[in-house]
């Protein structure tokens, strides 16, 4: 931060349900929830200490950390989206982060169990946010979902894409598709006027077998994404 101090973020999860039973339920796999936490030291590393835990609102996972022009600081974070909407969330720290706000849903979507994104600042209260944006399942499995009436799109790490803000997150009304293949985790740095991101990239999976193409139509892009090389490139703003 300006002043000196510095934010280290970070999160725990738990399996909500399973306090006080000493075991996991196969039934709670779906009810995993994180919370945010910062680590904070003004002495430049040489001692930490967590902030106070922050306000729940829908949870925070892998996030990220910026300061505003008027000394707020704003948390960018993936949602654990398995069973919770499938949108990165925020929240905000008027006090240098020792406490935040609880976390909000924004517009930015996530695929199914969310992914880490980052968040860097621009020119004044100019944000940059960079994640997957995938289109709309088809699997066999997403049909199940359907006939099910369950709310679920069971989408995977493809299309990274970068939104920015004018009014320090309050908006992410531009949005500019970096990769539209298979794609995922990104790092963000802005520099001298420019915006540079390295992010993960994959190749298709190889449709060889039988077997090959019935899981390809069954979970589509749903499955683990293993990159084969990352990407460093500059990106227009």
């Amino acid at each position: 931060l300006r002043s000196g101090r510095v934010l280290v973020p970070g999160y725990h999860s738990y399996i909500r349900g399973l306090e006080g039973h000493g075991r996991l339920p196969l039934s709670q796999l779906y009810n995993n929830f994180a919370l945010g936490h910062t680590m904070i030291t003004d002495d430049g590393g040489d001692t930490w200490r967590l902030s106070d835990r922050w306000g729940v609102g829908e949870g925070s996972d892998e996030h990220q950390l910026v300061e505003l022009s008027d000394g707020t600081v704003l948390a960018n974070s993936r949602a654990l989206s398995t069973g919770s909407p499938q949108q990165r969330v925020q929240a905000r720290s008027y006090d240098q982060g020792e406490t935040f706000s609880a976390s909000e849903l924004t517009e930015i979507p996530q695929p199914f169990n969310g992914c880490q994104g980052s968040i860097v600042s621009g020119e004044g209260d100019t944000l940059y946010v960079a994640g997957p944006d995938p289109l709309p399942a088809t699997s066999w499995l997403q049909r199940v979902m359907h006939i099910m009436h369950c709310d679920v799109n069971l989408t995977g790490r493809t299309r990274v894409t970068l939104w920015k803000s004018k009014d320090g997150g309050r908006s992410y009304p531009e949005k500019t598709l970096i990769d539209p293949g298979l794609s995922a985790q990104t790092s963000l740095q802005h520099h001298d006027g420019k915006l540079f991101m390295l992010y993960e990239q994959a190749d298709p999976t190889p449709q060889v077998t039988v077997q090959d193409m019935i899981m390809d139509e069954a979970l589509q892009n749903l499955r683990v994404l293993l990159p084969n090389r990352f990407i460093f490139r500059e990106v227009a703003t």
